[in-house]
């Protein structure tokens, strides 16, 4: 019977032995090994003995063929030999490997004992690890590894057969395979069978307790030494091994996803791209897309952010800030609120796209079949996870059911996605909108544990008091000079475009309506014109914008409703006065835009000044825009009680001061050539020698003052910037100058040779004006240094 059965075997490869290509396998421990069949009849000899039915006499049947042929009764020296014994060998297989198995899923070979070495494979196996001419091995496999995988098999044998010693988990090979049919990467377990190997003993066994093998946990400490105490030309080895190749492509996609994340410690969107491939493998489909996408939040709301939709199929053009954008993605949001479970749409077609919009653009580009798998967590959706085909049916609940096992994983990489999007806004709002920096974070620190540790929970953080005793405070100012000026200018020019527009539309009406009414306003808006043509104060701003709004608009509106010939006039006004861009907004917006400019400027530069000066010893930076920009500088050793404190800190951050003064003086000389309105600034330092006590304000979030003495150098903070010069009209602060405001001489003498060694750096001009000051309300006897700045000066 077994002879009709053996032209029916499954087809198989010769009997070619192939090795791995030598640059591969050379630095390998070598060990004395041959192909023998010997073990393996022995193994059919002890089945047979103890087995009654059919298989006994397949076993017997093998054991004789085996019998007949002497020479592979010994260890084959030539390996010639086999090439006449293939029929022999496809039998031996089809035992190992039964007929009734899947041929496709029989990916094997017999391999020469511990080498990299292999004959008699089958089609599967050969298609994916066989080039003709070698075993392939996994790509890029570090040589250290692959020593410890080979020698690790042998001296897994060697400890169990002669020390009673069982290795654990011994180290497996992961074949990265390209699928030729889909193009993309599968992932094979080696699988090394070695029950058809006899090992066997050269010399005497060296004792174990001189070994590098853990008893505890029975593995090789130290394979190095492993190989010195034990040297693998202690044995031989005899008969044949069986390798079979396990598809663990599923499990390997998960291992690659989570080490993406290991990897990620601040996840941002960029992991999103990198665990694109490992999804798509997973499914394992090459003419998929995949998408995943983090929902924001911010305030409790869900956002869109640029960042998140650019990796989503869907989404991928919608912008934050566009309002089609925004209505799209509520109307989506609302559709995972009423449809929250994994939904595959097997067949993406007009119809589906009625039912859902938001779906639209995937039709547009092709996709007829689409995985929507919303990723949850305990407190609701965390984003996406897509699939899309242009092959309809492709993706159905089966393709669905592959990705279950990576759901967790996905769900974790979109809550750390929204866990780092939520830090760098955390970041952003201490960095720039809040008084806490690096330098007094610690403070909060302690007051926050001193909170914690008390039983008194709600009431304990208000007796933390955030304080800081003995500090010298630094003060600055860059105003811009005549704002308030260059801003009713504007503000001027632009009522006086919008005034001339409603003249224009009067005209334009009266010859359409016969309305008194009409004539009435054209008079009262002329009179207006004539009360702005020179100037204009606060209260012309509001009896303009009183007129504009309860005369005239309503006269307008009552118009474009009741006449067809008026509407059209009355739709093009209201479409100019609403254009915030527009002409009527002109002067106005050149104006903010120009502030803004020069406050960006000085900003931007005392930021990056800040970064340096920090440095030298940690201290309390807080800048804040008015019409300009004016900042505090606290330094003492209770801000930085680990920093030993020096007062010559305190004196470089005042030669710093002037110095950046300089600096800012020149950035606007630079920008003027290019700003729309030619608006100038001026720059005022106040010196205060004593040091002062400040506290954190939670009601402002911000540092002020404490005690009635420091109350005074608020004060004056406060009254100097319009200060003028003692007896007569002259500001203190001019434009291209530096106004120094002191009490006392000492403090001045230390400021003037600051002054003379940046004068002799040619960033300040040669002189010095000594002035008095006026007096101002609960301020007196106070001198003022002003020096010129080189404005062109390098």
């Amino acid at each position: 019977m077994l002879e009709e059965i053996i032209p029916a075997l499954q087809s198989q490869k010769g009997t070619k032995v192939l090795s791995a290509k030598p640059k591969i396998t050379e630095r390998l421990p070598e060990i004395d090994s041959k192909i023998s069949f010997v073990p393996f009849i022995n193994y059919l000899k002890e089945k047979q003995a103890v087995t009654t039915d059919i298989h006994s006499d397949i076993y017997k049947y093998l054991i004789r063929r085996f019998e007949e042929e002497p020479a592979l009764l010994q260890p084959i020296e030539e390996i010639d030999l086999l090439k006449d014994q293939g029929e022999l060998l496809k039998l031996l297989t089809t035992v190992l490997f039964p007929l009734i198995s899947e041929p496709q899923k029989n990916n094997f070979t017999l391999a020469v004992p511990y080498q990299f070495s292999v004959f008699q494979y089958s089609d599967p196996f050969h298609k994916l690890f066989i080039d003709e001419e070698h075993l392939l091995m996994p790509a890029d496999i570090p040589e250290g590894e692959l020593k410890e995988i080979h020698c690790a098999m042998i001296y897994d044998h060697v400890l169990e057969k002669f020390y009673g010693v069982k290795l654990n988990d011994p180290a497996e090979m992961i074949f990265p395979v390209c699928n030729a049919d889909t193009g993309l990467k599968q992932y094979y377990k080696m699988r090394y069978d070695r029950r058809f190997i006899d090992i066997k003993l050269k010399g005497a066994l060296p004792p174990l307790k001189d070994c590098a093998v853990c008893l505890n946990t029975f593995r090789i400490l130290d394979l190095q030494k492993q190989l010195e105490k034990m040297p693998l030309d202690l044995f031989s080895a005899e008969g044949f091994a069986v390798w079979v190749a396990e598809d663990v492509t599923a499990d390997e996609s998960l291992e690659i996803i989570k080490k993406i994340l290991l990897r990620h410690d601040d996840c941002d969107t960029i992991i999103l791209r990198e665990l694109k491939p490992a999804i798509q493998v997973l499914v394992g489909l090459n003419d998929i897309k995949v998408g995943l996408m983090p929902f924001i939040k911010l305030n409790n709301r869900f956002v869109l952010e640029d960042a998140c939709t650019g990796h989503s199929i869907l989404s991928k053009n919608w912008r934050a800030g566009d309002q089609e954008s925004q209505s799209t993605f509520e109307m989506y949001m609302n559709f995972i609120a009423e449809r929250p479970g994994p939904v595959p749409i097997s067949i993406l077609n007009e119809e589906m796209v009625q039912q859902a919009p938001f779906l639209k653009p995937l039709l547009a580009e092709g996709i007829r079949s689409y995985i929507h798998y919303p990723l949850q967590n305990s407190d609701g959706i965390l984003g996406i996870l897509e699939v899309a085909s242009p092959v309809p049916n492709q993706l159905n609940f089966e393709v669905m059911s592959r990705l279950e096992p990576a759901i967790p994983l996905l769900s974790l990489a979109l809550l750390k996605t929204r866990e780092n999007f939520n830090n760098r806004v955390e970041k952003l709002i201490k960095e720039k909108f809040t008084a806490l920096q690096p330098s007094v974070e610690w403070k909060f620190a302690e007051a926050a544990w001193e909170h914690l540790r008390s039983s008194e929970n709600e009431s304990a953080i208000l007796s933390c008091n955030v304080a800081f005793d003995n500090v010298y405070p630094l003060y600055g100012a860059v105003d811009i000079r005549n704002s308030s000026v260059e801003r009713n200018s504007a503000l001027q020019k632009d009522l006086k475009e919008h005034l001339l527009l409603v003249d224009h539309l009067l005209d334009q009406l009266q010859t359409l309506v016969q309305l008194p009414l009409l004539e009435g306003l054209k008079f009262k808006n002329q009179n207006i014109q004539l009360s702005i043509r020179d100037t204009i104060v606060p209260e012309d701003e509001v009896r303009i914008h009183e007129f504009l709004e309860n005369e005239v608009e309503p006269v307008f509106l009552h118009l474009q409703k009741s006449n067809r010939q008026a509407q059209e006039l009355v739709d093009h006004y209201f479409n100019i006065v609403h254009d915030t861009n527009g002409q009527l907004y002109h002067f106005h917006r050149e104006y903010e835009e120009t502030l803004a400019i020069i406050n960006k400027a000085v900003l931007d530069y005392l930021e990056k000044e800040e970064d340096t000066v920090q440095k030298s010893y940690p201290h309390y930076f807080e800048k804040y825009r008015t019409d300009g920009v004016e900042y505090n500088i606290y330094i003492g050793q209770s801000i930085a009680p680990d920093h030993p404190f020096d007062l010559l800190y305190l004196k470089n951050l005042r030669l710093w001061q002037i110095k950046s003064m300089a600096e800012v003086a020149r950035i606007n000389h630079t920008l003027l050539p290019s700003l729309k309105v030619p608006l100038q600034t001026t720059q005022l330092i106040l010196i205060h020698s004593q040091p002062i006590a400040i506290s954190f304000r939670r009601d402002e979030r911000r540092f002020d003052v404490e005690g009635s003495y420091n109350i005074r150098y608020e004060t004056m903070k406060k009254r100097i910037d319009k200060v003028r010069i003692k007896d007569t009209e002259e500001r203190l602060t001019q434009i291209g100058k530096i106004a120094i405001v002191y009490s006392n001489m000492k403090e001045a003498q230390e400021y003037v040779q600051y002054i003379e060694f940046l004068q002799n750096k040619n960033i300040l001009r040669p002189g010095i004006e000594w002035l008095e000051l006026e007096e101002l309300q609960g301020v007196k006897g106070l001198k003022a240094l002003r020096v010129d700045v080189n404005l062109e000066g390098s």
